[in-house]
């Protein structure tokens, strides 16, 4: 990460839908690199969803990357913008 950018977000569309619980399944993902917090990954129960459902805390973006990363489909990581305030699982077009 780097030490002048505070914050570093991804979205990654799933390939197939992952379960979340019994009932609920996730359709997308952010990842959001936090200076000196960690990395959170924000789980999407809508494919059009906005604001996520659940959250994951990882200590480091390769233990994050090395869960997800096959999951994504051929979109790829999508940087997304910074969020305002302590908005960070909304996502902004």
């Amino acid at each position: 990460m780097n030490p002048k950018t505070p914050h570093k977000r991804r979205l990654g569309y799933l390939k197939m839908p992952q379960p979340a619980n019994s009932r609920e399944v996730i359709y997308k993902i952010v990842i959001d690199e936090i200076r000196n917090q960690g990395i959170f990954v924000y789980l999407y129960l809508s494919p059009d969803a906005v604001r996520s459902s659940y959250d994951e805390y990882y200590p480091d973006l390769d233990n994050a990357l090395e869960n997800w990363q096959d999951a994504i489909d051929q979109r790829g990581w999508i940087a997304l913008p910074e969020p305002p305030a302590d908005a960070h699982d909304l996502i902004f077009f």
